[in-house]
């Protein structure tokens, strides 16, 4: 699984041999990103002084609200995305999205696992945004590349507005919350 990102060959065996959405190690790479994932988030807003969200809430339930409002926006993901393959007929390109997305979060929560115990232990988010954010970037861009190279039968055009509108917007739409709030 490593190697399948930065490797047309190991993804193509990876996708051929072990259809890895029926596979354990799905449900293991969701259960820990849903965990690491508001743990970045939470270890950014009490290491940046952020005075106000650290005042307003419990670390522990900004951390749930938190977790719980992933996996609300993950589920609308994924209702999108079957009504966008339904839709227009990209039934066997969702598979194949789903699984380099499935690997692009697996190399998230690798990354994260180890650099959030070392953000917290040593009160340093510069380790998130030096290390974590360029990797975060390249990982990201690997992934896009490496889908859209691989994809047939879908138009780029079709794949660019799924990929704007709900693969970058909500984040943009968290982004510019954040900002009002603050």
């Amino acid at each position: 699984m490593l190697r399948a990102l930065f490797s047309k060959r190991y993804l193509q065996q990876l996708l051929r041999e072990g259809k890895l959405l029926n596979e354990q190690i799905y449900l293991y790479t969701l259960i820990l990103y849903f965990f690491t994932l508001p743990g970045l988030i939470l270890v950014v807003l009490e290491l940046s002084n952020i005075e106000i969200i650290v005042k307003i809430a419990n670390p522990l339930l900004l951390y749930l609200f938190t977790a719980f409002g992933l996996m609300v926006l993950f589920a609308v993901l994924r209702l999108f995305l079957w009504y966008f393959t339904t839709f227009f007929n990209y039934k066997e390109q969702n598979l194949l999205y789903l699984s380099v997305k499935l690997l692009y979060r697996f190399y998230n929560v690798l990354i994260l696992f180890t650099l959030i115990p070392i953000a917290w232990y040593t009160r340093t988010v510069e380790v998130i945004y030096f290390v974590y954010f360029p990797l975060f970037i390249i990982i990201f861009l690997a992934f896009f590349i490496h889908f859209m190279r691989n994809i047939y039968g879908i138009t780029r055009i079709h794949f660019f507005i799924y990929f704007c509108t709900l693969e970058i917007l909500p984040y943009l739409l968290l982004l510019k919350l954040l900002i009002i709030k603050l």
